[in-house]
């Protein structure tokens, strides 16, 4: 429950930082100590045991895509806001997530989770074909979720056939 606490904070303050302009950021010092006090967060959990390996790894590479984002932004690298989907992003996590929890309790085998991870690898690729002229087109768009609907449907059906890891 934590580290999806933790990631909902971190994916808030994204979404935050994305939202305001690019231009003048006199919230700069803020967002610097928000990101201060959330590294300081992830070593107390590391140095207290509440943090895994997985989940200290994982939330070290949200705070460097966030700095790489705010350094993109500083630098003048944002494109429009059409390029950007949270929602396209979120579901992605979830899935992630789902697939995650299907090998842990059992219900994915190693060549479901190939396959499921896989189908997830391209959607990605997808995305960033879509993305590389710097537009999100509402196509586009509606064709990733699309995606994103049959890979669910496909986690699903991994999980709940008759298949067990163990």
């Amino acid at each position: 429950m934590k580290p999806l606490f933790v990631s909902m904070i971190l994916a808030g303050m994204a979404t935050l930082w994305l939202s305001a302009p690019a231009q003048a950021r006199p919230q700069d010092h803020d967002v610097n100590a928000r990101q201060q006090h959330q590294q300081q967060r992830i070593g107390q959990g590391v140095r207290s045991g509440e943090l895994s390996r997985g989940e200290t790894r994982r939330l070290e590479r949200e705070q460097r895509h966030i700095r790489q984002e705010k350094h993109d932004g500083q630098r003048g690298g944002w494109h429009n806001s059409a390029s950007r989907d949270p929602g396209v992003n979120a579901r992605q996590h979830n899935q992630r997530e789902r697939i995650q929890d299907g090998w842990r309790d059992g219900s994915l085998t190693r060549a479901e989770r190939h396959d499921l991870r896989d189908e997830q690898k391209a959607i990605r690729a997808e995305e960033r074909m879509y993305k590389s002229d710097g537009v999100l087109t509402r196509a586009e768009r509606q064709d990733l979720h699309h995606d994103q609907n049959v890979a669910s449907q496909h986690i699903y059906q991994e999980r709940h056939d008759a298949e067990r890891r163990f």
